[in-house]
């Protein structure tokens, strides 16, 4: 004969099959003794397999008359995790993680060459060509005006060297009768900004993509919290103490706990009441007692646009303003004059023949640098500089809308398991800033969708409601939670060290 094969040493992948073949052929709804019985599987793979199948599949929970927990799948059985669509997105994400992180390092470098050197370059070239105006109108009015003699140059240079004086003088005199306490006042005033000054490029970047996702780690936060509610409520919780925690729908909710189910070892059951709750018996058992994670807020945090101060904003977006408008007006005289130099060069288009002579004069093909080095592609990069923190900012009012509506939904389910009797839609001005959506009647909303879910009964004219169902699961959650005896969870004595 074969050894006989132990209950707790098995294939899961055979078992996790078995079990959704039975699924599909009670039509997606079945207890757990239907599927023992269809499956010959032993009880406790099924029960130990099933949380894992209700979250890779969605599954839903009923109650039946006879107190009795049917699962449910009214999704299908699409998996989330495997098959060819699953693969394929999870190799799309570490795709554009890695697409990503190069095309970040390129586009920082473009930034800082586009926007900083392009504004040098146009702005160099002002300055050369009105250095150029000048010494040509000096030039002319020296050849026109000589009958006036010497003294109307010698005027004008006494006059520019009298204000070269008077700046050197009123710089020296502030400078020399500056207090030693006041020049090491601003010394280290000019140090601490150079050490908090954040990089030009880091800066700039933070302006265009903002800045890291403050919650990347928050479901690890989340988990703790939820663990911390568990061994506070005895192992014991409703969905409402998760969603408190989640700031999920209620139809969210149900089936997002599957995943904790299958985590962290949950069962779920039924009261005589026919009350579904769920239990942890694995996390009672601890060898410290401190409530870790309870004081960690499972509140998630509204994302800025960006890191820096609005001041330093407006600076690059006025330089990419400055860029744009030197693009546009070399893109537009490309098109309009093209490269017949006039005899008489002046007004608005005297930069652009000056450029155009200083590239014919260092051999470059005039027309062509200055319609496309000079206006396409600063002008694409302006507005692609302005569009993409539009289109991020857009998004990013979605994004914490959506933060913002789950934290009121905490604050909200929270204070619907404090006091269900007599619940009201929080007061926008109480709440903080990460839990007050734009929409003032965001409260209200939430409100009635919990109450639709509890069978609420309005109360006062319908501004505070009466959640009778939640009233009824919580007393028969408390009568559950008063059965359960802390003394079964200790640990005891060590009966066995390895060190001895």
């Amino acid at each position: 004969m074969p050894p006989e094969q132990k209950v707790y040493d098995y294939k899961q992948d055979a078992v996790r099959d078995s079990i959704v073949g039975a699924f599909r052929k009670r039509k997606g709804e079945a207890t757990i003794a239907d599927i023992v019985a269809f499956t010959a599987l032993p009880r406790y793979q099924v029960e130990t397999e099933l949380p894992a199948v209700a979250d890779e599949y969605g599954g839903r929970l009923k109650v039946t008359d006879s107190g009795d927990i049917l699962y449910s799948f009214p999704r299908g059985f699409v998996s989330r995790y495997r098959g060819f669509g699953p693969a394929f997105k999870r190799f799309l994400k570490a795709a554009g993680k890695v697409v990503r992180s190069v095309s970040a390092f390129l586009f920082k470098v473009w930034i800082m060459v586009m926007l900083v050197g392009y504004f040098a370059l146009f702005v160099a070239l002002a300055v050369l060509a009105l250095l150029a105006s000048v010494a040509a109108s000096s030039a002319g009015g020296e050849r026109s005006s000589r009958s006036r003699g010497r003294e109307g140059g010698l005027g004008g240079v006494m006059f520019a060297t009298r204000l070269i004086d008077i700046i050197i003088r009123i710089w020296f005199y502030n400078e020399v009768f500056k207090s030693p306490g006041q020049r090491r006042y601003e010394t280290d005033l000019r140090a601490r900004k150079r050490e908090n000054r954040r990089p030009l490029s880091r800066a700039i970047f933070s302006f265009v993509f903002g800045e890291p996702d403050p919650n990347a780690k928050h479901d690890e936060v989340q988990k703790k919290a939820f663990l911390a509610l568990v061994r506070v409520k005895k192992g014991v919780i409703l969905l409402e103490d998760f969603m408190s925690i989640t700031g999920l729908s209620p139809a969210d909710a149900e089936t997002a706990i599957n995943r904790y189910l299958y985590e962290f070892e949950g069962i779920p059951e039924v009261s005589g009441n026919g009350t579904v709750y769920y239990r942890f018996p694995g996390l009672m058992k601890r060898a410290r007692s401190d409530e870790a994670g309870l004081a960690d807020s499972p509140m998630a945090k509204v994302r800025p646009f960006s890191a820096n101060a609005p001041k330093a904003n407006r600076s690059y977006a006025l330089i990419n303003g400055v860029n744009l408008l030197f693009g546009s007006y070399f893109l537009y005289c490309s098109l309009a004059l093209g490269y017949n130099m006039p005899d008489v060069v002046g007004g608005g288009t005297y930069l652009y023949w000056f450029v155009l002579s200083l590239l014919a004069q260092v051999g470059l093909n005039p027309l062509l640098v200055s319609s496309l080095v000079l206006g396409v592609v600063p002008l694409v990069f302006s507005l692609l500089f302005w569009l993409v923190p539009a289109i991020r900012a857009g998004r990013l009012k979605a994004e914490n809308e959506r933060i913002k509506t789950e934290n009121l939904r905490r604050v909200l389910y929270a204070q619907a398991a404090a006091n269900p009797s007599t619940l009201r839609a929080p007061d926008p001005s109480a709440l903080p800033e990460s839990a007050r959506p734009a929409n003032a009647k965001a409260g209200v909303k939430v409100l009635e969708e919990l109450a639709a879910y509890e069978g609420g009964e309005p109360l006062a004219g319908g501004e505070a409601w009466r959640m009778a169902e939640l009233e009824r699961k919580l007393a028969d959650v408390a009568t559950v939670r008063d059965s359960v005896n802390l003394d079964d969870y200790r640990l005891g004595g060590t009966v066995f060290d390895t060190e001895s």
